[in-house]
């Protein structure tokens, strides 16, 4: 079958034109066209794989989408595939700092668990209540913000919790977390109860 779309232009057209065939027609080009190597090519240089590359490409290409929706890309600045490409280029970046993150927590907290071998029964029991009580303090402020505060608690930047969470923007997430952050206050204000269990 012959391709339908010759240059950037083509795919701006099916992807704004809001029909499903389209739309899907011009990702699939995407997803096995230009942007492919390109993406590939970019996740390598950064130490990654070709499992990595595909699923980078994978989100680049949504994120890619949305920006075309919501009127963010101008083709003008930028030709497609280099803007996937920087896209999947930070995705790539931010979820493998991430990662080193997270592992180097991990590590931590192994170190610590070696160093406090004498924790008394007392002790476990005690932070296990502690964490149970925290856990039906966040709560009461709803599912999504108790995910949004524990991921926030686990130093998960603004962005990777936008890309986690599927909020629009690092903004977004910043400005949802103040108003999760003003509902726990308004729960722990209001059962002074609790308040008094954490000391």
């Amino acid at each position: 079958m012959k391709d339908p779309f010759k240059n950037d232009q083509d795919i701006l057209e099916a992807l704004r034109s809001r029909v499903p065939s389209s739309v899907n027609a011009a990702l699939r080009h995407l997803l096995g066209g230009k942007p492919k190597g390109a993406v590939r090519q970019k996740v390598y240089a950064l130490g990654g794989n070709e499992e990595d590359a595909q699923e980078v490409l994978n989100q680049a290409l949504m994120v890619f989408f949305n920006h075309v929706e919501d009127g963010i890309y101008d083709p003008a600045l930028s030709a497609i595939t280099t803007y996937i490409v920087n896209i999947a280029g930070k995705l790539y970046y931010t979820s493998r700092r991430s990662e080193i993150r997270r592992v180097a927590r991990h590590d931590k907290a192994f170190e610590a668990e070696d160093t406090e071998t004498n924790t008394s029964p007392e002790d476990e029991m005690s932070l296990q209540e502690t964490k149970t009580l925290l856990d039906k303090v966040l709560s009461m402020t709803g599912d999504r913000c108790r995910e949004l505060l524990k991921l926030r608690s686990f130093e998960f930047s603004m962005a990777e919790i936008a890309e986690k969470m599927n909020y629009k923007s690092a903004d977004v997430v910043k400005m949802a977390a103040q108003d999760c952050r003003k509902k726990l206050n308004n729960v722990l204000s209001s059962r002074p109860d609790l308040l008094a269990e954490f000391r």
